[in-house]
């Protein structure tokens, strides 16, 4: 055993293996047997039996190699990066807020061919969507009835769980922020039944124009990407206070940039900075950040090409929201000079690889 580890290496070709219930399912080379009690792995196992085919693909939200991991649906897919047919995890993909269906068909997209219901505004509205019901039965109870209409558990929970689901996609900011600043998004406007697209104005449709430059401006004055590096590592918890006035700030900030979120009133901006607030305060594990968070590696794209820092962690960056806003009942704080990738061909390589192979060189 000392001698040669790798003999004693368990062959995935072995009679009694197991995968992951959803690895298995979403993997289209695996195959669904006995009404989905049995899944036949051959198909996805290499020709060492110790690995599997897609493990010479990165995930491009973790970057990771291990892993069963599914590309995009759209053949003809190529991310910022230049990337062709990237592939994810099923689970990252999910926390990050991309598509993930299985409803009729398993599909997973990317951020930029999700469908218009996965992008980030459109989860804000659905949030949103909770509390405009709720405040539409508390009218025609309180007419009935003539009494008030307190918020019920079942309401609080509801917006409870969906601030929980917004705020862990906004703590991927840090990957998918340059994917939003180069290609925009999906958005469309939720047309009713009782109204005409075509008669209505692109400011009743709340549109909002923009470019990469727009946006890329837009990122780096809300800090969307250190944000999400700041959610992702709890950040807001190292010092006492910081996560209630800074944080507070942090997403007002986020959620004053109608290029991602939309040209939302100062009610509705102050109804999402409470909830998500409370959100983080509860550090719920669903949200993934802190000791909960998903693993990423230290190189690739998950490191910026300037100076090979982490995206994922704020070293010497300020916390958002940290500083207050530069004017009185301002929304943004100083400018802060901090690398990012924003609108830049991304390379294959890290910086701290390339720097270790001109060392040994």
């Amino acid at each position: 055993w000392r001698d040669n580890k790798a003999a004693f290496n368990r062959s995935l070709y072995g009679p009694n293996n197991f995968c992951h219930t959803l690895c298995g399912l979403w993997n289209p080379k695996c195959e669904s047997l006995d009404g989905g009690q049995e899944i036949n792995c051959f198909n996805i196992v290499m020709a060492d039996g110790r690995r599997h085919v897609t493990h010479q693909s990165r995930c491009f939200l973790c970057g990771k190699f291990e892993g069963a991991k599914v590309h995009c649906f759209d053949e003809s897919c190529i991310t910022p990066g230049g990337t062709k047919n990237p592939y994810f995890h099923v689970t990252c993909a999910r926390q990050a807020g991309l598509e993930v269906s299985s409803d009729p068909d398993f599909i997973l997209s990317c951020f930029r061919h999700a469908g218009s219901s996965f992008v980030f505004r459109a989860r804000l509205e659905d949030f949103m969507e909770i509390e405009i019901m709720r405040y539409s039965e508390k009218v025609q109870m309180k007419n009935l009835l003539k009494i008030s209409n307190p918020m019920s558990w079942d309401h609080a929970s509801r917006l409870f769980h969906s601030a929980v689901d917004v705020l862990r996609t906004l703590g991927w900011a840090w990957r998918w922020a340059e994917w939003w600043v180069e290609s925009g998004d999906n958005w469309e406007p939720l047309i009713r039944d009782d109204q005409n697209e075509e008669e209505m104005t692109d400011k009743e449709l709340k549109k909002v124009d923009s470019t990469p430059k727009s946006r890329c401006e837009d990122a780096r004055r809300c800090r969307l990407a250190a944000l999400g590096a700041a959610l992702r590592n709890r950040d807001y918890d190292k010092n006492e206070g910081d996560d209630q006035e800074p944080l507070e700030r942090a997403l007002m900030a986020v959620m004053s940039t109608p290029s991602l979120v939309g040209p939302l009133k100062p009610k509705e901006k102050e109804f999402y900075v409470t909830w998500f607030s409370l959100a983080y305060r509860s550090a719920s594990p669903r949200l993934g950040f802190g000791d909960h968070k998903t693993p990423v590696v230290s190189e690739s794209f998950c490191v910026h090409q300037a100076d090979g820092s982490p995206k994922f962690e704020l070293g010497t960056r300020p916390l958002p929201g940290k500083t207050p806003p530069e004017k009185e009942n301002g929304l943004f704080e100083p400018t802060v000079d901090e690398p990012d990738d924003f609108l830049q061909t991304l390379t294959s390589g890290s910086p701290v690889r390339k720097k270790r192979q001109r060392q040994s060189a």
